[in-house]
């Protein structure tokens, strides 16, 4: 619950200026979030191979 407050915080306007102004001090103290990339399977592929097996 506390990391979802934080996460609120600091993506709303005053987050943000607040992360700059902390990183402008200590680089890297609050990294950027970054994207990763997940494989997904498509439905149809999944009811190929339950029909093979």
């Amino acid at each position: 619950m506390y990391m979802e407050r934080y996460y609120r915080f600091i993506n709303s306007g005053i987050g943000k200026k607040l992360k700059e102004v902390l990183n402008g001090l200590i680089p890297g103290l609050i990294p950027e979030p970054v994207p990763v990339k997940v494989p997904v399977r498509s439905p149809q592929r999944q009811g190929e191979n339950r029909r093979r097996g």
